[in-house]
């Protein structure tokens, strides 16, 4: 929201700042006015679309250390829970360095731990367009068959923002181990021991079951990127009527796209049984390739005009990973709406 304000504080007054004369102001081309302007800049709004983002390793969990199926006194961790060694080395097979996450963990007596493995769901997202701007200079060079041909250099900025909060089932092993309280009030969830202790007792022995089980991802997926592009090339540039002429052009680009992802998910594999899976990161990727341009210019003044114009533009894939996860934000064939305004001199 903060970027769509900034991109109309800084074209409406530019926009609104264009000179409309009452009387004709179609240029008057001489022989001896035969050449134009040889520099040109422009400024406008650039909308982004075709941007889309890819969400790999949805609902892949932290490595966990659930241990062997049998036996206590040693440490064992679980997507919803731990069951540790305390200070007094479990003695009489109970530890009260232990904790959970969720009340549908407990039945009765017993607790039950949950370590899900290989859940790793993938899914594509997009949402157009992505707003930005694009600043350019250009230069004519000198008259080419039909018109003329020049170099431009140009600056362009996109604030892509992609959400997602679609499910994702996958599937995976779950392993659910049953440990037993030691006579004592089972304290409300979340809970978390210590391993200096005290505090209630919970058998360090689990009862344990294995099972593929299919695993429903839900939650939120965000992906925010900030992409810096230097591009430049060669232009041709022709006239169509006597206000009316034509751009096209084409050319390299460098990028920067500076990418902050975060996730909020909750797996859920059935019996009431949860897990919850976040992350978050930022950090920056670099990219190069090129684009082809094509505008149609409206000659308002000798030196002012107005444009629309299309521009495909070749990116590739920035990718950036936060937690488990990872998210690609693809601009292998995004394609630019510009419009806005052009100085000659």
């Amino acid at each position: 929201m903060r970027m769509k304000k900034l991109l109309m504080a800084l074209t409406l007054p530019v926009t609104a700042g264009i000179p409309l004369y009452a009387q004709d102001t179609t240029p008057q081309i001489t022989q001896e006015q035969a050449t134009p302007n040889a520099n040109w800049f422009s400024f406008g709004p650039q909308f982004g679309l075709n941007l889309n983002a890819r969400f790999n390793g949805i609902g892949h969990q932290p490595a966990t250390s659930p241990g062997s199926a049998t036996g206590g006194g040693v440490n064992r961790t679980y997507g919803d829970g731990f069951v540790h060694v305390d200070s007094s080395g479990n003695a009489g097979g109970a530890t009260w360095n232990w904790g959970y996450q969720n009340a549908s963990q407990v039945s009765g007596n017993t607790i039950v731990m949950h370590s899900v493995t290989a859940p790793n769901g993938s899914l594509k997202a997009g949402d157009d367009p992505q707003d930005g701007f694009d600043l350019a200079y250009g230069h004519d060079f000198g008259p080419a068959p039909g018109g003329k041909w020049g170099l431009q250099g140009a600056f362009d900025f996109t604030a892509v923002s992609i959400n997602d909060n679609q499910p994702v089932t996958t599937h995976g092993t779950v392993i659910s181990d049953a440990f037993t309280f030691e006579g004592v009030v089972v304290p409300d969830a979340p809970y978390r021991g210590s391993y200096n202790g005290p505090g209630p007792l919970l058998g360090d022995s689990p009862a344990r079951t294995t099972a593929a089980q299919t695993v429903v991802v839900t939650g939120g997926r965000t992906l925010d990127a900030q992409v810096y592009v230097l591009r430049g090339g060669p232009y041709y540039e022709f006239k169509l009527s006597e206000r009316f002429s034509g751009r096209v052009g084409a050319g390299l680009t460098l990028a920067v796209a500076d990418m902050q992802y975060s996730f909020d998910e909750t797996l859920n594999f059935g019996g009431g049984n949860t897990v919850r899976n976040s992350g978050s990161g930022s950090g920056a990727e670099f990219g190069a390739g090129g684009y082809l341009e094509a505008k149609l210019l409206f000659a308002m003044t000798d030196h002012t005009s107005l444009y629309f114009g299309t521009q495909y533009e070749y990116l590739g894939n920035f990718s950036h990973r936060a937690a488990n996860e990872s998210a690609q934000l693809d601009m292998s064939n995004t394609v630019n709406i510009l419009l806005g305004v052009q100085w000659n001199f």
